[in-house]
């Protein structure tokens, strides 16, 4: 080594020396780590949302334009028992469930989604607006929310609010149809509440049945837990996002945010249905496991919350809980497994069960 190269070396240390023992070098040097590492992080955390750091309102735009797909009722029709059941103690709604389907009908529009808007829209047909104006769907005027004479006259109002958007204006699907019905970053939304419309409503049709149309159809054994799916990380060797070390994904990680619906693969029996409380099976989060048939188990894990209990006897396509980010987890996400012989047993890959939709 040179005598330059021997100056350069100690200058260097000395350089090191004094942002590591100084207040304000740490700061500098903090920062910088920051700005390098939490791209990655939200890289991570926010796949493919199109994440920007400088827009936060936009970020909660993307959060909700990827969630909103939802279901087909099982044999495409109304589930009479879950929608008669929900209406039975839907407030004002209570014994209207015939007028609903009337007024979609004539309209040429979903009865289930209809209702499910409804029902949002008034806190279960217990709001002001519904109770006293007659507007069971936030109806706006120029002078504001609207008022009607009786209920079936603001249904009959709704029903051609939905047509005109959904049949002349095309907006078919729950995400499209939210973002005129219930704009992220309207005025009259200054608590961004809008950006829950489309899961909410999503997880509200859900829980009518399904819709009859406009909807997601599924073939094959198991089906897809989210409508719509988009991988964010696939079964088999990758880099960890929390440890970053080399590990085997035993499963499949699928796009969502809290509080999407997460659905069962395939008809069976919950096994398992807590958080669970020791090493490593708790860094699940919450987690809900199935048994189905031939001796196949699902799992959904880092749930936000969990609808089924166990030895619950659930439906395909039933909701089991909500996506969220509860373990270890870099954000919101379903990590998805299938096991085989046990629960907690050998993992299969999961993408050759799930079968696509058509």
């Amino acid at each position: 080594m040179n005598a330059k190269e021997t100056t350069a070396k100690t200058l260097g240390h000395l350089l090191l020396m004094k942002v590591f023992f100084n207040p304000i070098g740490l700061v500098v040097l903090g920062t910088a780590l920051l700005l390098i590492v939490l791209p990655v992080f939200m890289s991570m955390n926010g796949k493919d949302k199109g994440f920007d750091l400088e827009n936060p309102e936009q970020n909660i735009e993307a959060l909700s334009r990827d969630v909103g797909g939802a279901y087909c009722a099982v044999n495409g029709e109304i589930n009479l028992e879950l929608w008669e059941a929900k209406m039975s103690t839907a407030g004002v709604f209570s014994g209207k469930e015939d007028l609903f389907i009337q007024i979609a009908n004539k309209q040429g529009i979903d009865p289930v989604l209809m209702a499910a808007i409804a029902l949002h829209e008034t806190t279960n047909g217990t709001s002001n607006a519904v109770v006293t104006k007659n507007n069971p769907g936030g109806l706006m005027g120029k002078d504001g929310l609207m008022q009607f004479s009786s209920l079936e006259e603001g249904l009959e109002s709704m029903g051609q609010t939905l047509h005109n958007r959904i049949i002349k204006d095309g907006y078919v699907t729950i995400t499209d149809l939210g973002s005129v019905y219930a704009p992220v970053g309207a005025e009259n939304d200054p608590t961004n509440l809008n950006a829950h419309w489309v899961p909410t409503i999503t997880a509200m049709v859900s829980s009518l049945g399904g819709l009859t149309m406009n909807c997601t159809v599924q073939s094959g054994d198991f089906a897809q837990p989210i409508p719509n799916v988009q991988v964010n990380s696939n079964y088999g060797v990758r880099i960890h996002p929390v440890t970053g070390e080399i590990s085997n994904h035993q499963g499949v990680d699928f796009a969502c945010s809290s509080p999407e619906p997460i659905y069962a693969a395939k008809e069976g029996k919950v096994v398992y249905a807590e958080f669970p409380s020791s090493y490593p099976t708790n860094t699940y989060g919450n987690i809900v496991v199935i048994q189905h048939s031939n001796n196949l188990f699902t799992a959904y894990a880092h749930l936000s919350r969990i609808d089924v209990e166990v030895g619950q006897e659930v439906r395909q396509l039933e909701v089991i809980g909500g996506c969220g980010s509860t373990g270890r987890s870099t954000g919101d996400h379903l990590h998805f497994e299938i096991h085989a012989g046990q629960q907690f047993g050998t993992r299969l890959n999961p993408m050759l069960y799930l079968k696509e939709p058509v």
